[in-house]
């Protein structure tokens, strides 16, 4: 497994895969409906952040120079996907001036592979040594994040609120007597209620399973 060191030189502004009201119109929320949105802003940063986590990668579009060693299959898998051959900077061997002309690499823009293979070559060979990569790759975030993505944060998003609102009513109890009731709130209902509730919800499975594609498999 090739090992690889990844220097960010253009920071990405935005990490979010929603905008506000995008996540108004998946989660059914009005427009007009403006009690919630400091909330709701603070939950797609967070699950925009956990997913990013979950994947195992970054995808937010940023400028980045990344220094592979250890290649011997003449592959490596940039980290910041997809790429476009034109943002491919330079190709260097590490401790060498010397640049890659792009006949001597193939991009696979989707995925990021860059492989070491001159112009119609039958397969790639390996780097001569470690090989420095700078290029600019990634989604420009919010408005590029893919569909799956959007709809993951929403559902992670989603099945929060919902546990808020059980949580909130399931301690309620209430006593009556005659003409009269109180009504009160049990903590430890509510903590009994959540501790019996482990493992992953439905909603974290189906968040998981629009993630598949996006996640980067390797460390």
């Amino acid at each position: 497994m090739a090992d690889v060191t990844v220097k960010v030189l253009d920071p990405a502004t935005s990490f979010d895969f929603l905008t506000l009201a995008e996540a108004k119109v998946l989660l059914g929320i009005s427009p007009a409906d403006t009690s919630q949105d400091a909330l709701l802003s603070m939950l797609i940063t967070t699950y925009s952040t956990y997913v990013a986590e979950l994947c195992n990668r970054t995808f937010a579009k940023e400028r980045v120079t990344e220094t592979w060693r250890e290649v011997y299959d003449g592959r490596v898998f940039l980290t910041h996907w997809p790429v476009k051959e034109t943002d491919i900077e330079d190709v260097v061997p590490a401790g060498d001036s010397s640049f890659y002309p792009a006949g001597v690499y193939e991009l696979e823009e989707q995925s990021g592979k860059l492989s070491n293979v001159a112009l119609y070559a039958a397969e790639a060979t390996a780097w001569p040594q470690s090989v420095i990569v700078t290029y600019t790759g990634g989604f420009v975030l919010p408005d590029e994040a893919p569909l799956p993505l959007k709809q993951a944060v929403a559902i992670l998003i989603r099945d929060e609120r919902t546990k808020n609102q059980q949580a909130q009513a399931a301690g309620i109890r209430q006593i009556t007597h005659k003409e009269s009731r109180i009504v009160f709130f049990d903590p430890n209902a509510v903590l009994a209620k959540l501790a019996s509730s482990g493992g992953r919800s439905a909603a974290m499975q189906a968040a998981e399973s629009l993630l598949k594609q996006y996640t980067r498999w390797w460390v």
